[in-house]
């Protein structure tokens, strides 16, 4: 076997092509007129979105892992604008859209995952993993999702591992070049938005052998609202009947905000020989979100003039009317962060076929990324006298001042100011060496692989001290600020009082200097030395892994086998709070993980794969979890014992001991159905709880992350892929894809079984494709079933449930020419909302919407 790709690629697929419609006909799938077709020379043109489901296709039939690609319809275009919104559609994979676009990802109901970039590790300041929004889709070839791990991917990853990748210039013939240019509408925030980006790559033959250099722009604008409506978690306060459970407060929340990014990938390649190839990669991005969160309050003010109804048949208030001749609890409260971040990673690499045989690789990476946020917050305050309010009018939080006016200045005054920051930083270096010898595949050992890798990790963080300012005597009025009061934004959907007074997010910014003052602060104020950590992470990690092929009872069966050890060494720098003073503490961990691999894939028919694929993967904790750092209360409660809390810097890493077991039916170029079946078993999963602890003689309720020692995870993946080819006529262009996971976990923890949180048990995609001659278009629905968002939420007892989530999202392009094409999109399409409550479905907290985004897309190739 040598590292070329002969005809006979070409002839294996003839071969899988003819026997996958064969086995069609004898199923019933296709008809006698689709074969006839096939028979008669008929050629379907396989372009745009089936020529992506195809190679997507492809790259699952041939991987040794258990994963899921989607691959650009054409170099540098999806049908969304950044990594996470492009997830949303893998089998098992789940999103959450807030802020205006897609956000955190969650691979078969769990967050432990690790993020690649082109195989490298690639993260956002001290966290573990990269905020997958941060890029574009204008950069990418692909995004495939690693169910299982091979011992000679970077380890970490319970869950799963996202890798994407980005084009280089070999990956085109010659010259080829894209633009486009987006202007996208959102209903909610009434804005038009510009984005534009831009490819262009060329190779060239000379003396001195291939050389090509690739570079792509993008820029994205984005303006949003998010309107949230909430009530708070149920109380014993109604006056006359103390079984009976109400809000104490009911409020509103308009999150809106301006969010800017900027990104750009290279590459350059050099190929002096077919033997030899060297490379040269980036990608930087920058983002300045600004954000306003329009927080109010309205406490309901239960006396014993307060009027109220039940839910029929419970204890549960759904009306009340309150009236205080005093005034009544009001707070407008406007959060303003301004956040900052920027990341950057580099990496310089080679190949050399040194025999037929042997090949040997190298890359030495660099990534360096950091973030920063101003937050100031002004609040007022305000005293209706009477509050009629509902907990349950359009789905949520539903109430009205009668005659008092919210929008009018005179009805406020300066409450509390809160002078927040934060920031984190994270470097790292890398290296890697692979050697991979190919033994042939006559031989039952078919190729040995080992390689290196030496990895240095910085990371830090801190925030503000005593960021908290109550309102002083002698506060101006707030009619005596010009330019201080904003009328908020307007609800889009009918709660009562549906817009207030605020004060402006851009004033707060502008004039923070002069507001510190009015609280009596000069300046910035220093950074609160308990939060800060620095933190050191040594990673050396070396890996051996064969390939493998025999034959049972007839049946081609190929597998692999192999273990990645990896030696981690922490060293963790904070502060305790020991007695009222910072006191620096040092800690230094060293762990050694030995992680084994297996898979075998068993060929049953040209078209049919069984798989078994089993192996040991750990997830390292977050940064801020090892903070050794703690802060100690000074006063003991009732029974003696103190308030505490920090990091844990002798935390274990995750580990997952994974089996999958899939069989995979490839009936069609682009056409399958997949099934996997998964059980993954956790050790020292990491959560954060309260426990009691001695120290110094002391007790202590101290809130900490720790290990869980026992979690299970399992359940089942379906999947299908269809182009319709044999209908006649127009009806020959629809597609189908389509997936569902079903998944059942827990983790142990005093003796009780709790679900993951955030996890739904059922979830599905339902994605219908059309393309014809110029015409290409989709519509793709999302489902997932309720979940626990947080147990025991606010110690009270009760566990915050999300209820189902569904989303749907369709777009439609028209190729004028063989250079331009025109994309219409829109997502949200059923305007959905998030809803969630307080253990039963009577008890609700939040109805969250969001805004319907229209985008019009001009798109030129070369």
């Amino acid at each position: 076997m040598q590292w070329t790709n002969g005809p006979a690629a070409g002839q294996n697929q003839t071969f899988i092509l003819k026997a996958a419609v064969a086995s069609l006909v004898a199923a019933g799938v296709m008809s006698s007129a689709s074969v006839w077709a096939q028979d008669s020379g008929a050629v379907v043109t396989v372009t745009g979105v089936r020529k992506a489901a195809q190679s997507a296709q492809t790259i699952k039939r041939n991987s040794d892992e258990v994963l899921d690609s989607i691959v650009a319809e054409e170099a540098g275009k999806f049908p969304d604008k950044n990594v996470a919104e492009v997830l949303g559609r893998v089998t098992g994979v789940q999103i959450r859209r807030e802020s205006g676009e897609a956000s955190s990802v969650i691979i078969r109901g769990l967050p432990g995952l690790m993020t690649l970039l082109n195989g490298r590790e690639v993260y956002t300041s001290n966290g573990r993993s990269l905020f997958l929004a941060d890029i574009p889709t204008t950069m990418l070839q692909r995004v495939d999702v690693y169910k299982t791990q091979g011992a000679d991917m970077v380890e970490g990853g319970t869950a799963g591992v996202i890798d994407v990748r980005t084009s280089r210039p070999f990956d085109f013939k010659g010259l080829h070049a894209t633009v486009t240019g987006r202007v996208e509408n959102r209903d909610k925030s009434k804005t038009n938005d510009p984005q534009a980006s831009g490819m262009v790559s060329n190779r060239w033959k000379t003396d001195f052998g291939d050389i090509g250099a690739l570079i792509g722009l993008s820029y994205q604008k984005g303006h949003y609202q998010d309107e949230i409506t909430w009530s708070a978690p149920p109380a014993r306060l109604v006056p006359g009947d103390p079984a009976a459970t109400g809000p104490i407060d009911l409020g509103h929340v308009n999150a809106l905000g301006e969010r800017v990014r900027y990104s750009a990938n290279w590459a350059l390649q050099w190929r002096p020989s077919r033997e030899v190839e060297l490379y040269a990669e980036g990608w930087s991005t920058r983002i300045d979100h600004d954000m306003e969160r329009q927080f109010y309050l309205g406490g309901v003010g239960w006396n014993a003039d307060s009027k109220y109804t039940l839910f029929p048949g419970t204890k549960q208030v759904a009306t009340v009317t309150s009236t205080n001749p005093a005034g009544l609890f009001s707070l407008s409260s406007n959060q303003v962060p301004q956040d900052d971040s920027v990341g950057h990673q580099g990496a310089i690499g080679a190949r050399w076929d040194v025999t037929p045989d042997l090949r040997v690789t190298s890359e030495f990476s660099r990534t360096n990324s950091r973030w920063k946020q101003e937050l100031p917050i002004l609040e007022m305050l305000a005293s209706p006298k009477t509050i009629q309010g509902s907990t349950y009018v359009n789905g949520g939080a539903y109430f009205d001042y009668p005659g008092y006016d919210m929008t009018n200045p005179a009805n406020y005054k300066l409450g509390a100011f809160l002078d927040l920051w934060q920031s984190s930083r994270g470097q790292s270096n890398d290296w890697r060496a692979d050697a991979t010898y190919n033994n042939g595949d006559d031989s039952f050992f078919r190729e040995f692989s080992g390689g290196v890798r030496l990895a240095q990790r910085k990371a830090s963080y801190m925030h503000e001290s005593a960021g908290f300012l109550p309102p002083p005597a002698g506060l101006p009025s707030v009619t005596s600020l010009p330019g201080m009061l904003c009328p908020s934004m307007r609800l889009a959907n009918d709660y009562g009082m549906n817009q207030w007074l605020v004060a402006c997010g851009g004033y707060q910014h502008a004039n923070i200097e002069q507001i510190r003052k009015m609280y009596g602060r000069t300046g910035r104020v220093a950074a609160d030395p308990y939060s800060l950590y620095k933190n050191g992470e040594d990673t050396t990690a070396f890996y051996g892994k064969t390939r493998f092929g025999f034959d049972a009872f007839g049946i081609p069966v190929d597998g692999s086998a192999g273990v990645r050890v990896v030696k981690t060494e922490l060293d963790v720098n904070g502060f305790s709070n020991i007695n009222g003073n910072p006191v620096a503490v040092n800690r230094k961990v060293s762990s050694t993980d030995v992680l084994p691999t297996m898979t075998l894939k068993a060929t049953l028919r040209q078209d049919l794969i069984a798989r078994l694929n089993a192996g040991k993967a750990v997830q390292r904790p977050n940064f801020g979890d090892f903070n050794p750092g703690v802060s100690l209360g000074q006063t003991a409660n009732s029974a003696g014992v103190y308030d505490g809390n920090g990091g844990n810097p002798d935390l274990k890493p995750v580990t997952g001991k994974n089996l999958d077991v899939a069989l995979e039916w490839y009936f069609a170029p682009t056409g399958s159905v997949t099934g996997t079946v998964f059980n993954h078993k956790f050790e020292d999963y990491v959560i954060r709880r309260l426990t009691l602890e001695q120290i110094d003689g002391k007790t202590y309720r101290m809130d900490r992350p720790r290990n869980i020692n026992d979690g299970e995870l399992k359940g089942i993946e379906l999947g299908y892929r269809q182009f319709y080819d044999f209908l006649p006529g127009w009806l020959g262009g629809f597609g189908l894809e389509a997936n569902y996971t079903y998944m059942k976990g827990y983790l142990m923890e005093d003796g009780k079984r709790n679900p993951f949180q955030g996890m739904s048990k059922n979830a599905y995609n339902i994605v219908g494709l059309y393309e014809r001659g110029p015409i290409s278009a989709r519509v793709a629905y999302n489902w997932r079933s309720q979940f626990v968002d947080t147990y025991n939420y606010r110690a009270l007892g009760l566990d915050l449930i999300v209820e189902p989530i569904k989303t749907a999202d369709a777009s439609i392009s028209y190729k004028i020419n063989d250079n331009f094409g025109v994309t219409l999109d829109v997502e949200n399409l059923l305007d959905r909302t998030y809803n969630d409550y307080h253990g039963i479905p009577t008890n609700p907290r939040d109805v969250r919407r969001y805004d319907r985004t229209v985008g019009l897309s001009l798109r030129w190739k070369l």
